[in-house]
């Protein structure tokens, strides 16, 4: 009887426990659903007001990658000598900064400038192409009957004229000079938001060690030992992903910028230094990076010719099937680790979620949790396998071969 009276009691409180997890589970998600836009909108609020800090604690990262290599290679024959230990941590910070913002200037010397020109042409040659194209009748056949509408009734001239009046004379109107206000207004704002998270940065990168040191404090103060046997591997794993993203993408950009330079002046054809360094710039960005590039660098060579447009776009396919069957797994998949066609979902995660961005940081992310799940899972490999006899190992095998 009294087997059965406790018995029963355990049964009671097992239900007691999961209806108060049901119960505490719906209510939690009917919050969740209910305030969903307001905690957005009061999330979106926070980052906008800690955005100074955000982007300081991402510049100190990416600065800190090419500052310690400058540090490592600093009178390194000295290095115990005073003056050497007092300025290594100011020079080479200076000059990583330096580094960083002369490739930035020097981008912009070689891009701005060719793709200006190229606009210009381009704006003068379009309409007159279009005019051709409507007066070719076996290349109107093969084009669809809306295009070829749209083609045909196109005033060109017009089109030209309303684009010269709109830059001449736009600006004058009141609609005009509100949204310049505006414009320079937001201008202004990101300037102001990007120079206080380069001031940020610069405290980060002075004083990393004694940061490092007073968060180590904070943590073993108010988490417990478990819990920082659980945060320090995802931390470990996570720089070590993202510091391998960065470095890996960065030197696959000037390989094939270099590349595409280099090709499209053996290959006699236009802007090859411009395109080369706009290719190099896009392919920072996983996967879509090559389209974006090879979608620029046409548009350049079609303001010379649209043949030499093709031979571009041949050209970059062909750079492309080089670049992902021999420079990418080499050069940044082998040291993330992770299966292409989970760089693929996290490009298109990434993308949707925040746009260029979110595709650059959506592959490191993902790397780490991909790292950090199979880590685990040989953990538990390893766990099990201690506790199994040897007729079970054996099975094991046995069923691994039959898959």
């Amino acid at each position: 009887m009294e087997e059965q009276r406790q018995s029963k009691k355990h049964v009671i409180s097992i239900t007691t426990k999961t209806c108060m997890r049901l119960g505490t589970t719906f209510f939690l998600v009917y919050l969740a659903v209910t305030w969903w836009k307001p905690l957005l909108n009061v999330l979106g609020k926070m980052i906008n007001a800690s955005a100074p800090l955000l982007i300081g604690f991402a510049l100190a990262y990416m600065v800190d990658i090419l500052m310690s290599v400058y540090e490592k290679h600093y009178f390194r024959k000295r290095a115990d000598e005073g003056w050497v230990k007092k300025s290594r941590r100011i020079v080479c910070m200076i000059g990583a900064i330096a580094t960083i913002l002369g490739a930035i200037v020097l981008l912009l010397g070689i891009v701005v400038p060719q793709l200006m020109n190229a606009l210009t042409v381009i704006t003068h040659k379009v309409p007159g192409l279009l005019k051709e194209l409507s007066e070719n009748q076996k290349v109107m056949e093969i084009l669809p009957e809306g295009i070829q509408d749209a083609i045909r009734k196109l005033d060109y001239q017009a089109l030209v004229e309303g684009i010269v009046s709109f830059l001449t004379n736009g600006a004058s109107t009141s609609k005009s000079i509100l949204s310049l206000t505006s414009a320079l207004g937001t201008l202004t704002s990101g300037f102001m938001t990007g120079f206080m998270g380069f001031i940020f940065s610069i405290y980060i990168l002075t004083g990393k060690e004694k940061l490092a040191r007073q968060f180590q404090r904070l943590f073993h103060s108010y988490l417990s030992a478990g819990w920082m046997n659980r945060i320090n591997p995802v931390l470990s794993v996570a720089d070590e992903c993202f510091h391998s993203f960065i470095v890996g993408q960065v030197t696959e950009g000037v390989i094939i910028g270099v590349l595409c330079a280099i090709g499209m002046w053996i290959c006699r054809l236009p802007y090859a230094a411009m395109i080369g360094a706009v290719v190099g710039v896009t392919a920072l960005i996983p996967i879509m990076g090559c389209y974006l590039g090879a979608g620029v660098g046409a548009l350049m060579c079609l303001s010379v010719s649209p043949w030499k447009a093709v031979e571009f776009l041949v050209f970059i396919f062909v750079l492309q099937q080089l670049e992902d069957n021999l420079i990418y797994p080499r050069v940044v998949g082998t040291s993330l680790g992770l299966p292409g066609i989970w760089v693929l979902a996290s490009v298109a995660v990434g993308g949707g979620i925040g746009g260029i961005v979110g595709m650059i940081l959506s592959v490191p992310i993902a790397a780490t949790i991909y790292q950090l799940i199979r880590l685990d899972v040989q953990r538990r490999e390893r766990e099990e396998g201690a506790h199994m006899t040897a007729a079970d190992v054996v099975g094991k095998l046995k069923q691994d071969a039959d898959r």
